[in-house]
């Protein structure tokens, strides 16, 4: 493999790329911010996971890339993930995941539904992967610009940032894993996803 077609893994303080943006429920963030200044280092119970309210299906859908995650189940060993979503017939968010497996060498592919438990649509929803099992599937934030968003269930280990483009810029990460730490994330487990955007072994 050359050089330049090796994987680039998403670190933080990273601003080579600069991607103006705004923080949905950045005030909450705050809020719990001075919250913990005025507590003398207690830790303080985890915000609520609130979805986003202002929520455009038809822009959200298409292709993301994986920037971060935390490890678990079906994608635990993979690299250069990305979810695809689209809307199938009967209103339900359709859920597409690919990644390459570096140690066989091959795609790999997930597939699931989301449907939405609001109406008009809000970013909560209510995933399948595996049977008739849901689990809890919020868009919790979301660029103005769909150019990124952050993935939550009903526990924090279901947690996935994912973007339009393979790499996020450093300051950007940086805030939005702190929004994800106040809502129970341990950042310590949050694995930055390789990404080049190009897939080596043909299409998919």
């Amino acid at each position: 493999m050359k050089a330049e077609d090796e994987p680039q893994t998403q670190t933080r303080g990273n601003s080579r790329l600069w991607i103006p943006a705004v923080l949905v429920g950045l005030s909450a963030l705050a809020t719990y911010l001075v919250v913990a200044g005025r507590s003398g280092g207690r830790q303080e119970p985890a915000l609520p996971v609130v979805p986003v309210a202002d929520f455009d299906v038809d822009r959200f859908l298409g292709d993301w890339y994986e920037i971060a995650r935390i490890e678990q189940g079906w994608g635990r060993p993979l690299i250069r993930t990305r979810v695809e979503y689209s809307l199938a017939d009967s209103g339900a968010l359709e859920i597409v995941s690919r990644g390459f497996h570096p140690g066989t060498n091959r795609w790999a592919e997930s597939r699931g539904s989301a449907r939405f438990v609001e109406t008009p649509p809000t970013g909560a929803m209510k995933a399948s992967f595996f049977g008739p099992f849901t689990e809890d599937y919020h868009v919790v934030a979301l660029d103005p610009d769909y150019r990124w968003a952050m993935i939550m269930g009903d526990a924090p280990e279901s947690f996935r940032l994912l973007s339009r483009s393979p790499v996020l810029d450093g300051d950007l990460a940086d805030m939005l894993i702190d929004q994800a730490v106040a809502m129970g994330v341990d950042a310590d487990r949050v694995h930055w996803v390789m990404q080049d955007g190009v897939n080596p072994t043909g299409g998919w």
